[in-house]
């Protein structure tokens, strides 16, 4: 079983690094890091063909040009040789040596079209603000109809602890490059009631809540939620709609102080 990491970078040089050595730790040899770079201008590249020189066979660089995180996510998916693949984006890191070894012994006697565990929130000052989703109402599976219904209203699978077969992006489709972000709940949405999948109770990354990232900063946030607002029609009836309207505007309450 082999994994392929999928990481898109654009000037990501003052934090890449910890993602990189994150990698590196693993004990388990068989994956590759591929890194779909935005035509940087600091020293990202620089770091990834260090990187690479270490491991020429399994690190693997495609420059483009910028047309947003979702066509980044795709061209990486689309050079994956992997059998599952995860989306590692270039501020966050695997939670610790052994992630790659314990997703592969889940999935050895599982065969799960896809798997998410737990991601671990850290902010900007290296302060950990707990494990998401920890609640046992937010660790489902394919055969937990409510938790198939209940993921129309609340994103509860954070994409940086998914491990998903790539035969699914051929047989579902790729991410919506429409959107820059909300496309991973999109996803989810459109696969998880006809494909097999499971909460593999894996911590598997830290995720940084940076307040300048794609999907934190303040710039951004009419943007996402009108990414977030699009998925939602597309899959929810008008009632199903308010009712997540506004529950995210409860969320949102809840999370201000994060930001």
């Amino acid at each position: 079983m082999k994994f392929s990491i999928i990481t898109c970078t654009y000037n990501s040089a003052g934090f890449l690094q910890k993602n990189i050595d994150s990698v590196k730790r693993q004990t388990l040899g068989d994956f590759e890091h591929i890194f779909v770079d935005g035509n940087s201008k600091d020293d990202t590249v620089a770091l990834i063909k260090k990187y690479q020189s270490e491991f020429p066979d399994k690190v693997k660089l495609f420059s483009a040009e910028p047309k947003g995180i979702s066509n980044a996510m795709n061209i990486g998916t689309k050079n994956a040789s992997g059998d599952y693949l995860i989306h590692l984006n270039s501020d966050d890191s695997l939670y610790d040596g052994k992630v790659l070894l314990d997703v592969r012994e889940f999935l050895k006697d599982n065969d799960y079209d896809w798997v998410y565990g737990k991601i671990n929130v850290v902010d900007e000052s290296g302060i950990q603000l707990g494990l998401f989703p920890e609640r046992k109402i937010w660790q489902n599976s394919n055969k937990d109809k409510l938790g198939r219904y209940l993921l129309k209203f609340y994103n509860y699978i954070p994409h940086q602890s998914v491990f998903i077969k790539k035969e699914m992006f051929d047989k579902f489709g790729y991410f919506d490059e429409s959107l820059s972000s909300a496309m991973d709940p999109d996803m989810w949405l459109r696969i998880c009631n006809n494909t097999k999948w499971s909460f593999c109770g894996i911590v598997v990354s830290n995720y940084g809540l940076r307040k300048e990232s794609e999907t934190a900063s303040v710039a951004n946030r009419e943007k996402n939620n009108k990414n977030y607002e699009q998925v939602l029609k597309r899959y929810l009836n008008p009632a199903e709609y308010c009712l997540a309207r506004f529950i995210r505007f409860l969320l949102e309450l809840k999370n201000k102080n994060y930001r």
